[in-house]
């Protein structure tokens, strides 16, 4: 007990909140926001099967009002290899200084998580407190694979990158239909060190039953056995299409061996690119895949923004507890419907 808990009921939401808790993010975080408007979408990212709610809260014990809250995303289901992702994180104004803060520490305590990850981090606001509490911080790289297209509806093309390019046919690129197919040819624990841990949990229940997104999974085989799984989303505008690549799981060398599948499907009408956010994956995996790095105020426009279409490039600022953190766009709530 401290000064918070006199003033504050500090605790993990259950489904009797949900109504308040979106009623919150619309008045405070954002009008209109889909999390405060779709309850399907609410359940499926913070609803467990006991009824609790992936939401810590700060409800003022004299009005019993949400006065903060932080939401809590899942990396697996494995309680002793857990890595969350923050989601939601807002306290009032008018309340005891640090509440936001207090709520970070109780939402360490309360899951045991080994890490917790920020993607998304507003870099005025956020990132200086993740730094004042010595966490890593960094921008993601965004790559990007051209198509041979001139005609460029989604981005804005002034110059082709050079690239190399590592021809190879030592894999295979296998896509699965159902996470049973997945679990038959990858091995996800011999990954439980990395940070962060995914669980098959986590790549059915993220990728494969999303309620609304469509999401390719794939895996880079040898001898039928996949040494990463990589995720897909294809993004329309304006009749054309880009590929979002969202997730990588699994061993980073191999990522080079996917520049024969991307150049084939880049062939298809109307594809423009691939684009990749991360961090914490070798530049050189990248390069050897035949992906362009995006510069610091670069001439050509590869939007990140479709719900609305917004033709700018978008800077995604992450931070974590630990060092060696990968991170990619799915992670979070980055990649979600608007």
């Amino acid at each position: 007990m401290n000064a918070y808990d006199v003033r504050y009921e500090i605790r993990l939401a259950n489904k009797s909140d949900i109504d308040s808790i979106m009623k919150f993010i619309d008045k405070y975080w954002k009008k209109n926001h889909i999390m405060s408007r779709n309850r399907e979408l609410f359940e499926y990212e913070f609803l467990e099967d006991d009824g609790t709610v992936n939401f810590l809260l700060a409800i003022d014990r004299k009005n019993g009002l949400i006065q903060a809250l932080n939401g809590i995303l899942k990396a697996s289901h494995d309680t002793e290899h857990l890595d969350i992702f923050g989601s939601f994180w807002k306290a009032l104004d008018g309340n005891m200084a640090f509440l936001g803060i207090e709520l970070i520490k109780r939402k360490n305590e309360l899951y045991g998580a080994r890490t917790a990850i920020g993607v998304g981090d507003n870099p005025d606001t956020s990132v200086p407190l993740m730094k004042m509490l010595h966490r890593y911080t960094s921008k993601m790289k965004h790559y990007y694979m051209l198509s041979d297209m001139n005609d460029f509806q989604i981005a804005q093309i002034a110059y082709r990158p050079e690239i190399r390019y590592k021809h190879t046919h030592d894999y295979s690129i296998v896509k699965y239909e159902n996470i049973d197919e997945v679990k038959r040819v990858f091995d996800a624990i011999k990954y439980v060190n990395n940070i962060p841990y995914k669980d098959f949990w986590y790549i059915d229940h993220r990728f494969f039953q999303h309620p609304i997104y469509h999401y390719d999974v794939y895996g880079i085989e040898k001898e039928n056995k996949a040494e990463a799984v990589f995720v897909l989303r294809k993004e329309i505008y304006n009749n054309h299409c880009a590929i979002r690549f969202v997730d990588y799981i699994g061993t980073q060398e191999v990522i080079s061996e996917t520049g024969d599948f991307f150049r084939h499907i880049l062939k298809e009408k109307n594809i423009e690119y691939v684009d990749f956010y991360c961090d914490g994956i070798k530049e050189e995996y990248l390069m050897d895949a035949g992906f362009a790095l995006l510069q610091e105020k670069d001439t050509n426009t590869i939007p990140n923004y479709f719900s609305p279409y917004i033709k700018e490039n978008i800077d995604i600022y992450v931070s974590s507890t630990k060092q060696g953190t990968v991170f990619t766009k799915a992670d979070a709530d980055q990649d979600r419907p608007n």
